[in-house]
């Protein structure tokens, strides 16, 4: 902050001294001075009050405030539900205090009901109190994934509470009234009248398109609209938007208003379907565009587009400076762009196609080059059919969402109207779904791309505007420069193909990354010409749904470039080691899977019912392959050699497994315990750079003798933030840190860490700095 302070008055100075010499020249300061003050005041968002809720993070606390929003209620699966209340904070009592003191911030927190709870939960406006931990917000700070945290501080939450029912006292009963619990029952109204007719994941899909969310959704139908490129309909965007304006802009001709009228009933009609989609952040957003855009209609503006688009993003980001993290806001700044900068350009490139053909597509490329480094980045995944869904079957989406609304308000007044609607809704639904799902099914129906980062992103950037004719300095472009010198064109494309391909083939060091899955661990091998090993998987507990398989682990792979699997490799079969397994299997391509000898747990089950085509390999000690001359050994698995017996189950049936390359050697322990080290002590285990801590740093395992025996350099424990079994022990990091002196590294703290070694050197680099 001070030097920015300090580069503020520098340029300040520098303008005005401009201002009495040379206006003009004042020009270079004042733009300069402009990003110095986005900088100082990016950074005062970031500082939080003396006050706020956060700084109690750790303490068991009476936090007291107001339910703010309606509580979100969630079936867990397991016996009761899940409710998600956010709270405005009043006042903190931290457990050995005797006062309640003043607080600021939002917490969110999350109460489970039991079926036979009594108690009537809270309701919007009540006053309540909640007993429990305070926590700090956490999510998987691995590279290439969604910052939900930060997503959360961008609405005010800077802390989080998990409680019973009976943690949770109504301390004032009193509702005001409030606009969005109305909308919330009339929506709930609309969703259950749906259901009465039509099939659950029907509503839920009108549902989406109609008020945003995925709620309810068959995953596989979520799977078939990414993979077309039409996930987008399933939330309220620009897309809706510009959609409700069009077809009211439509009406308004039939029945022969001017353009000044038109443009105001559609500014109207996309205001009333902002409020009736909720006001979210991303709802917002998408109605100041398309106002923006109406105006600059209402005004004979339309070329004025580029600058409208940037004055709003501008707008947007100094209301919310945080909002340049968030995905959507990314995505719908970047399809936007492509749509006003790159649509007509498009659009005559297509000269000579039909009409129906060319102005769709022309859409389609345009958004879709706005934002591929955002989607190389997050999703790793470009859809080729979306092409062809965005002619076939957006038509049919957009009828969907005009019927449903007009469904929706012929409801609200005369109900047997929108049933009848919404019968018809449901069989088009049905049929939008089946061949949805056809056209992703299709051979290449996406493609994968690399994540390039934000050099990469720059470059492509460069290129599409060079492609696109924005050329300063009288740069040719790539018409003039084939026109002019084909042949040396011509080799100079063949060349830097070549050069992308030796780079890709060319061997680089290897790296092994301990991925963050909270409580529980995963271990990435990338050899040098780029073949993978993954050992364990994570899994997530107590009946959640969220699998970390799919969700955490192999997003990760897709990120670092990681399409297929050599080797899986389940240290155990226990849920926080192998839970993930079906969910990466279901994305990534397995050719083996190497199992310790033990009783097949529902995780492991779950793994080989949908691995038809790869290879099942029995673990056993001594067993040794390569790749790459990375060399991997199963130094130790209960069962003993390749005659063995199936091992006892648990975590002494763990499997410890060796990975070498040049000098340095990586030992993975998985959940072996005390009396496995024992064992392996009685042979001659050799010395390792890298400690994969077994048991995830409980008091159990990593005995001193143990220690001593391995003699790491470093040490990696993989656990969960603020994991209810305490690890990693104190005394475990006591052993590693003062008996050891290894340098200890936590995917609790540092998130995802990633070693790099050419087998001479070895650097260790973690996500969270």
């Amino acid at each position: 902050m001070p030097t920015l302070v300090m580069l503020a008055i520098v340029l300040l100075s520098a303008a005005l001294w401009h201002v009495q010499k040379k206006m003009q020249n004042c020009i270079w300061p004042l733009t300069g001075l402009f990003f110095i003050a986005g900088m100082i005041y990016y950074c005062q968002e970031m500082v939080l009050p003396a006050d706020d809720i956060s700084h109690y993070a750790g303490q068991t606390v009476i936090v007291e405030g107001m339910v703010d929003g309606v509580p979100e209620i969630h079936e867990t699966g397991i016996g009761g539900r899940q409710l998600k209340y956010l709270i405005n904070v009043e006042t903190v009592k931290p457990l050995r205090s005797t006062n309640a003191v003043r607080a600021s911030g939002k917490v969110r927190i999350y109460v489970h009901h039991k079926d036979n709870d009594k108690g009537k939960p809270a309701a919007y406006g009540n006053k309540i109190a909640v007993n429990g931990q305070l926590l700090e917000l956490h999510g998987y700070n691995n590279p290439g994934q969604i910052d939900i945290t930060m997503s959360l501080k961008r609405q005010g939450v800077t802390a989080r509470m998990s409680a019973q029912a009976k943690d949770v006292k109504i301390v004032e009963a009193h509702t005001p009234f409030s606009w969005r619990e109305r909308l919330n029952r009339w929506q709930n109204s609309i969703i259950k009248a749906m259901q009465e007719v039509m099939p659950v994941n029907d509503a839920a899909i009108i549902t989406a398109m109609l008020f945003g969310g995925y709620e309810g959704i068959d995953k596989d139908v979520v799977a078939d609209f990414t993979t077309t490129g039409l996930i987008h309909i399933l939330s309220v965007s620009g897309a809706h938007m510009a959609l409700v304006a069009g077809v009211v802009r439509w009406f308004s001709s039939r029945i022969r208003l001017g353009s000044l009228p038109s443009a105001v009933l559609a500014i109207m009609a996309i205001m009333i379907y902002a409020v009736m989609s909720g006001l979210t952040p991303p709802v917002i957003r998408s109605a100041l565009m398309g106002l923006i855009s109406l105006l600059a209609v209402m005004l004979d503006r339309e070329n004025y587009a580029p600058v409208a688009l940037a004055a709003t993003a501008l707008v947007m980001l100094i209301y919310q400076p945080l909002l340049l993290y968030d995905i959507s806001f990314q995505l719908s700044l970047g399809a936007t762009a492509g749509l006003v900068l790159l649509y007509q350009p498009t659009l005559a490139a297509l000269k000579g196609w039909p009409a129906w053909l060319a102005g769709p597509l022309a859409v389609t490329v345009s958004a879709q080059l706005g934002v591929v480094p955002f989607i190389a980045w997050y999703f790793n995944n470009f859809s080729v059919i979306s092409f062809v869904a965005n002619i076939i079957i957006l038509p049919g989406v957009e009828l969907i969402i005009i019927l449903g609304l007009a469904g929706v308000f012929i409801y609200t007044v005369f109900p047997a109207g929108g049933t009848v609607i919404f019968v018809l809704l449901s069989l088009i639904t049905g049929g939008i779904v089946m061949l949805t799902a056809l056209l992703a099914s299709v051979p290449y129906s996406s493609v994968y791309i690399p994540s390039v980062g934000p050099a990469g992103s720059l470059v492509f950037y460069i290129v599409l505007a060079w492609v696109y004719g924005w050329r300063p300095w009288n740069i040719k472009g790539p018409r003039q420069l084939a026109g002019q010198w084909p042949k040396t064109s011509m080799l100079t494309a063949v060349m830097i193909v070549l050069l992308l391909i030796v780079a890709n083939w060319y061997p680089h060091p290897v790296t092994v990354h301990f991925i963050d899955v909270g409580q529980g661990d995963a271990t990435l091998v990338i050899t040098p010409l780029g073949k993978a090993v993954l050992i364990d998987t994570g899994g997530s507990f107590g009946g959640s749904n969220f699998d970390i398989g799919e969700r955490v682990v192999a997003p990760y792979l897709k990120h670092y470039g990681v399409t297929a699997i050599e080797y899986l490799i389940l240290t155990h079969g226990h849920q926080d080691h192998a839970g993930g397994a079906a969910g990466v299997a279901s994305h990534i391509k397995i050719a083996n899977i190497m199992l310790a000898r033990e009783d097949y747990t529902p995780a492991v089950q779950a793994l080989l019912h949908g691995s038809h085509k790869a290879a099942i390999i029995p673990a056993y000690t001594g067993q040794v392959f390569s790749l790459d001359r990375v060399v991997f050994t199963i130094i130790h698995t209960p069962g003993g050699n390749a005659k063995g017996n199936t091992a006892a189950a648990g975590n002494e049936a763990s499997s410890v497994i060796r990975v070498s390359y040049g000098q340095h050697s990586f030992l993975i322990t998985g959940d072996l315990e005390a009396k496995g080290e024992e064992e392996l002590l009685t042979k001659e285990i050799p010395p390792c750079t890298v400690l994969k801590v077994g048991h995830h740093g409980s008091e159990t395992s990593t005995t001193l003798p143990f220690l001593q025996a391995v003699n790491p350099s470093f040490a990696v424990i993989s656990a969960g933030y603020n994991n209810r079994f305490g690890h990693p022990h104190p005394e475990t990091l006591a052993r590693l840190t003062d008996k050891q002196n290894a340098i200890v590294y936590r995917t609790d703290k540092h998130g995802a860490i990633v070693f790099t070694s050419d087998g001479t050197t070895i650097v260790a680099d973690t996500y969270v700095k």
